[in-house]
């Protein structure tokens, strides 16, 4: 959770709150100076002064207040719990049809305020009460598209990455797509292993030459390969390749959400024992690899421009009959 987050979060409360007071209160009858609900007296207060339209309640106004009172409140709720859990991208349809939906009930009725015989006084004032809900939609977005990059022209490896911390629900959702790779007979022969502060020192304290480029990564995922089979035997090669297969999904879903990486092997600078001492790792497992994974310095980007593939597709298809 970022600080935009937290300011999202804190916007859905005050119109959640808006919604089962005010609108509520001006669905069953007018505002009046005697109206006593909460933020009723300073409603009245303000609209008296720039926007007496809200206090001359015509029909549809009434009911366009009533649809925000009774509706509106359960797509606040839905970008409030994605606010808190950062669950931008997995609730990102409901979230885009009712931002969608608020931002038409939005255009609507600023559309029928300006042009009614008695439009707003005070346009700095009036857009001082309107603008969080512009704001809240404009945030909103941005958050949600955020993690719809197309991860296959996303995904490059990275090496400098940002302070900020990667939640620990989108690595779990990375490592749910990881273990959604293909594997012979569901053998699942791929492990884990996520490097908590002492884990993290261990790994980087194994190349003293390299340690400062380490202890500027901000997360570590140990993979290894558990196969009862021998790389040399058919069933061996086939776990080792869903195991790789399994880390390129790793991989993708942490890109799908901004999240940089890089796939580790010789370049640690350690022997494979080395580092599967460091995690604890079972009997016979063998080093897949290290995955450096963090917030990258620069944001990933489809329009990357990705290291030149010097066979290119012409030197490795063959067209067959």
């Amino acid at each position: 959770m970022d600080a935009i987050d937290l300011f999202l979060a804190g916007l859905q409360l005050y119109f959640i709150t808006m919604n089962w007071t005010v609108e509520r209160s001006y669905c069953g009858a007018p505002i009046t100076e005697e109206s006593d609900c909460f933020l009723c007296p300073e409603t009245f207060e303000f609209c008296t002064a720039h926007n007496p339209l809200f206090l001359a309640r015509p029909e549809w106004l009434r009911l366009a207040t009533c649809f925000s009172a009774y509706a509106f409140c359960l797509g606040y709720l839905v970008i409030l719990w994605a606010a808190l859990t950062d669950g931008w991208g997995k609730l990102r349809t409901p979230i885009l049809g009712f931002i969608g939906a608020k931002m038409y009930a939005l255009i609507y009725y600023h559309t029928m305020e300006f042009t009614s015989e008695t439009p707003p006084q005070g346009l700095g004032a009036y857009f001082g009460v309107e603008g969080p809900y512009l704001l809240a939609g404009v945030l909103v977005i941005r958050k949600v598209m955020a993690g719809s990059l197309n991860p296959l022209k996303a995904r490059r490896s990275v090496v400098k990455y940002s302070s900020k911390r990667v939640p620990a629900s989108a690595t779990t959702r990375a490592l749910e797509a990881a273990i959604m790779a293909p594997n012979h007979f569901l053998s699942e022969p791929w492990r884990f292993y996520t490097a908590g502060p002492e884990t993290k020192a261990r790994l980087c304290g194994l190349n003293e030459d390299k340690r400062k480029a380490a202890e500027g990564v901000p997360e570590w995922l140990i993979v290894t390969l558990a196969s009862e089979h021998k790389l040399t035997e058919k069933l061996g090669l086939e776990d080792h390749a869903a195991t790789a297969c399994a880390v390129q999904n790793f991989m993708l879903s942490l890109a799908s959400e901004g999240v940089a990486s890089k796939w580790m092997t010789g370049a640690l600078g350690a022997s494979p024992e080395a580092v599967l001492e460091c995690v604890g790792a079972g009997r016979g497992e063998k080093l897949m690899g290290a995955i450096w994974y963090g917030y990258p310095s620069k944001a990933l980007s489809e329009n990357a421009t990705a290291p030149r593939r010097k066979k290119g597709l012409a030197g490795v298809l063959t067209a067959c009959a």
